[in-house]
């Protein structure tokens, strides 16, 4: 049995203002580093056999705060990168409508294969960390893995590993800093056991 850790990075000034930050590389503020320390605290004792990272520097950060508890190596991931909004970054959803309303529209009527101008389609970011999760699971699967990542690649992994295709998304909300923990037995077979911990 293989277990992932789920962890999003924690907050940032972005994250606070509910601009969409994909890319965009920013710190955590003095909230994410406090909540990135109480993740720490929550896993000390657990017994990981391997660290992932996204190298955007909030999710990083969070990695290396939690690895205190472990003294691992950290496997810095490009695949674990945000979905890239390309010239959304760093705005909100109502700077959005207001600056690139055409866009916007085509997005709303085919969210999941719509390329943002600059940046990636929802699609693109689904197969980019379905292959990431596939390839460690395929070479591994036994042992405990902690992969710290950002709210839209955990969504994905979520669904991809339960089945439910990536219209599902939408059911799946993770705050700052929650741990979500996915179980896959040698079947391959996915369970689900905490969301938002």
């Amino acid at each position: 049995m293989a277990e992932l850790i789920l962890v999003r990075h924690g907050e940032t000034d972005s994250n606070r203002k509910g601009a969409y930050l994909g890319w965009t590389d920013v710190e955590l503020n003095e909230t994410g580093i406090k909540q990135a320390y109480c993740v720490k605290e929550k896993l000390k004792g657990e017994s990981i056999d391997a660290i992932y990272s996204s190298p955007l520097k909030r999710a990083l950060k969070t990695a290396e705060i939690i690895n205190e508890n472990f003294k691992l190596e950290i496997n810095i991931v490009d695949e674990l990168k945000e979905h890239n909004f390309g010239g959304w970054e760093n705005l909100t959803i109502s700077e959005i409508k207001e600056r690139f309303s055409e866009e916007y529209e085509m997005l709303t009527k085919d969210w999941i294969n719509h390329p943002i101008a600059g940046g990636e389609s929802a699609i693109q970011v689904y197969h980019r960390v379905k292959g990431f999760i596939d390839n460690l699971l395929s070479s591994n699967n036994s042992g405990k893995y902690l992969i710290v990542t950002h709210l839209g690649c955990i969504r994905y992994i979520i669904v991809h590993l339960l089945g439910m295709g990536i219209e599902g998304i939408w059911r799946f909300n993770v705050g700052n800093c929650g741990i979500t923990r996915i179980k896959i037995n040698r079947e391959g077979y996915a369970y689900l056991t905490l969301l938002n911990g």
